[in-house]
């Protein structure tokens, strides 16, 4: 599958649905916790996280 470089907010919204090796849909999660903003990757069908959607591919 060929990848494309997609903007981080790009993601947020789901302009593009991006699915992970497992099947399930990749979406883009953002939890405030100590003071900052940390982004990662949730697979919807087996609940794997990630720092990056690319990871999950």
């Amino acid at each position: 599958m060929a990848q494309r470089l997609i903007s981080k907010n790009a993601r947020r919204v789901a302009s593009q649905e991006l699915t992970s090796r497992w099947g399930g849909k990749i979406v883009l999660k953002s939890v405030f916790e100590g003071g900052k903003m940390k982004h990662f990757a949730v697979c919807e069908k087996t609940g794997n996280t990630a720092r990056r959607p690319k990871d999950l591919m």
